[in-house]
């Protein structure tokens, strides 16, 4: 059996892309970056569409090499590429928290894409949610929700869902996303302000600003409201608490507004019973 590429993930800006590809090899299962710093080495068509991008990247004489990064660029002499000038992305070992459970990314079963670094997954039976970080500059957001995550569970809280496990490529200590249980639940409406209302001061009793408590962001479940999406969230300072009280306070403040808003913000990690 030939060597089959499928395209995974892109990034596309207005001067280069990344690209996260699963090579199948023989059934060997990997995945592999690419790194294109010059947009017009592919047809401005065939950027976004899976088999268009495997197409003309094929074309490259290192493609089928062996390597985990290809950098791909153009000087004057033509289009020229690197392999593995850039390591693949991974969590630090700090920003690994916990002990959580190891699962392999290419063996968690996607049943839904639901945004571009959210998928609805089934694990061992149950319905779960894993959220990754395509590429490197994605880490940081990954770790802030992580830390948020890990907190609750040390809590015992039930103010959101509670982690599972860290997913991995290749190497378990390569760790690119987490799992979280499935949430249960309803979008919050302008009836629900008092439900919203009593579990935003609970966090923010734990000294946790949520950051970003748009209606997609809360569920109401039979427990009360449950927070998910925590990459805007900050964390006690242990200083400025006068600066830090009032950020608590704005956000309570502008929780009533958030409520009403109809535009759909967050969309579309819905669960559960979710309107």
């Amino acid at each position: 059996m030939a060597v089959k590429d499928t395209l995974l993930c892109l990034d596309l800006s207005f001067e280069d892309c990344l690209y996260r590809i699963c090579r199948d090899d023989n059934g060997s299962k990997r995945v592999v970056y690419v790194a294109v710093m010059n947009l017009e080495i592919i047809p401005e068509q065939s950027r976004t569409y899976g088999p268009d991008v495997i197409r003309e990247l094929s074309k490259l004489k290192e493609w089928y090499d062996m390597w985990d990064t290809i950098t791909v660029y153009k000087d004057q002499t033509g289009i020229r590429t690197e392999l593995d000038a850039f390591e693949p992305h991974a969590l630090s070992e700090q920003q690994i928290l916990g002990n959580y459970e190891l699962f392999d990314i290419l063996e968690l079963p996607v049943v839904q894409s639901l945004k571009t670094r959210v998928f609805r997954i089934e694990l061992k039976g149950r319905r779960c949610y894993l959220k990754i970080a395509r590429f490197g500059f994605e880490l940081g957001w990954l770790a802030q929700e992580i830390q948020v995550y890990h907190l609750l569970y040390q809590y015992s809280s039930k103010l959101s869902p509670r982690i599972l496990g860290y997913a991995f490529e290749q190497r378990s200590h390569r760790v690119i996303g987490f799992v979280i249980e499935e949430v249960i639940g309803r979008r919050p409406s302008i009836t629900d302000f008092e439900t919203c209302k009593v579990a935003l001061q609970e966090l923010h009793d734990l000294d946790i600003i949520h950051g970003d408590i748009n209606r997609d962001n809360i569920f109401i479940t039979n427990e009360g409201a449950r927070f998910i999406d925590f990459e805007e969230t900050c964390i006690d300072p242990a200083e400025n608490r006068g600066d830090w009280d009032k950020k608590k306070s704005d956000e309570m403040d502008s929780l009533e507004e958030k409520l009403l808003d109809e535009s759909g913000k967050g969309r579309p990690w819905a669960t559960g019973n979710a309107e």
